[in-house]
């Protein structure tokens, strides 16, 4: 590791050394060079395109929409790091009478982050991604490690943060990207390394459970544990109830397999498990559901690691004891494509086998059939943490079965009263996040203006000079910033 270590010391020493001076910039600063990155991504031309085409076989429509994401993404957390939503300004003036001092609070950047590229998401969740965007409009360095299935897209994402960085004036270790090929070693050699490094305060992580959990153990084992923001992937049931099922058992069918097959069923909220009790309507479901899989061809999938993964994954589920095929896409699949495949089980068997409730990253899924609503209980209650439940139902179901429904609240970081959990709307009030295994630290969202949140600290100031504090906690409210004076929102200088 003697190459690799030097060359990621000296990424380190740049990001160290960066944060330092993000720590001088206020967050009007800070939001500007956002909207900066913001442009030059969006100017970004058809080389762009062509070239995550060509390194993930996702469709052009899709890239189109994932780029005009990404750019919305840094405009609207450069807009929320602006407001001074995130620095939380406190500021409790002093009362001779009362004993009490001079105290102000700010929420600060932690520190260097290490951020690892997403594969499914080579825009939005990789390279210049959400926890980049996040992590700069903290005030954090940040240090990308490219993933190796889109490279050249990666590089063409770095350049436009790396550029807008010169045009700033900012020192360059405000970002750093690397790729494999630039260091001798193993990717999980790379990765513990910069983990372990004492100088990052901070890691991003969307990918496998066990790539995530490695990461995270490293971190708890250092002198100084850091805190791993790693969503590590989650199957996102649906729980069909009567009333629905009766009322649409042929529409929620269309909606499960185009939710489950969506981008060849590799997203992360792809609802891999459907949960309803035996009924006729029951039947209905899966009798349509068996022809909508049947007709929805096989198509490429993102990488061949994530292609080998999906089959063998698959063939170990399909597999178990006690699981029939419900129903599998007529049309062979070639190498390299996922072939969209439905089976089924009981709720007493996905009960007793915890392989089944484990995550197929793929078009796959497990339709699970209750006795009766006392196994559908039972169901909610083994189910692991998760992104996202469904409950398909009706409000008289949501009224007859409460006790399902308040179990779920502990399950998932958002639940869903119909529709599917596929669509990630970039919002305030999003939550891309839940409880482990889904996430490492479930009190936090990837997703939206609040993922700026995980890299920031509070840090308070007493008795402090009004010329040495913090732009943002200063008497002259310049920002214009709303700040909680005595308990008491407002944004006039004090």
């Amino acid at each position: 590791m003697n190459q690799p270590k030097a060359y990621l010391e000296g990424l380190v020493n740049l990001a160290s050394e960066a944060f330092q001076f993000l720590k001088s910039t206020t967050i009007a600063e800070r939001a500007s060079f956002m909207h900066a990155v913001a442009n030059k991504i969006e100017g970004l031309g058809q080389d762009l395109l062509d070239a995550a085409h060509r390194e993930t076989a996702l469709p052009f429509a899709r890239l189109t929409g994932e780029k005009a994401r990404t750019v919305g993404q840094w405009r609207s957390y450069a807009n929320a790091v602006a407001s001074g939503t995130y620095i939380e300004a406190r500021i409790d003036l002093p009362n001779l009478e009362k004993g009490k001092s001079d105290i102000r609070k700010l929420s600060i950047g932690i520190g260097p982050v290490v951020v690892f590229g997403a594969s499914n998401f080579p825009f939005a969740f990789s390279t210049a991604g959400g926890d980049t965007a996040s992590a700069i409009g903290a005030g954090c360095s940040v240090i990308v490690k490219g993933h190796p299935g889109h490279t050249k897209t990666s590089t063409i994402m770095a350049d436009a943060i790396i550029s807008t960085i010169k045009d700033f004036g900012w020192p360059e270790g405000v970002f750093s990207h690397f790729l494999g090929n630039n260091v001798e070693g193993t990717d999980t050699q790379v990765g513990a390394y910069l983990v372990a490094h004492p100088a990052v305060k901070a890691v991003g992580f969307t990918g496998s459970y066990r790539g995530g959990k490695a990461l995270f153990d490293i971190a708890n084992q250092r002198e100084e544990p850091i805190p791993v923001f790693a969503e590590m992937g989650s199957i996102n049931p649906v729980f069909a109830f009567t009333n629905v099922l009766k009322e649409k058992a042929e529409i929620l069918a269309k909606e499960y397999a185009t939710s489950l097959t969506m981008g060849v069923g590799q997203f992360c909220t792809n609802p891999g498990i459907f949960i309803g009790v035996k009924s006729e309507d029951m039947d209905r479901f899966k009798n349509a559901l068996e022809a909508e899989i049947f007709d929805i061809a096989p198509a490429t999938m993102l990488n061949p690691g994530i292609y080998a993964a999906f089959e063998k994954n698959k063939a170990t589920l399909s597999t178990q004891d006690q699981v029939a095929v419900l129903s599998e896409s007529v049309t062979e699949a070639v190498n390299g494509q996922g072939r969209p495949k439905v089976v089924t089980t009981s709720a007493e068997n996905f009960i007793a086998n915890p392989i089944l409730g484990e995550e197929v990253f793929g078009p796959f899924g497990v339709v699970v059939e209750a006795e009766n609503y006392e196994e559908v209980l039972a169901v909610a209650q083994q189910l692991k943490g998760q992104l996202t439940i469904t409950m398909a139902c009706t409000k008289e179901d949501a009224r007859a079965h409460q006790d399902i429904f308040n179990v779920i609240k502990d399950k998932a970081g958002r639940l869903l009263f119909n529709g599917m959990p596929t669509g990630v709307e970039v919002v305030h009030a999003m939550q891309h996040g839940g409880p482990f295994p889904a996430c490492t630290d479930p009190r936090f969202t990837s997703v939206g203006p609040d993922a700026v949140k995980r890299f920031v600290r509070p840090l308070a100031f007493q008795n402090y000079p009004d010329e040495f504090l913090p732009e943002e906690l200063k008497n002259e409210n310049t920002l214009g910033i709303a700040r909680m004076v005595d308990g008491v929102s407002a944004t006039k200088s004090i």
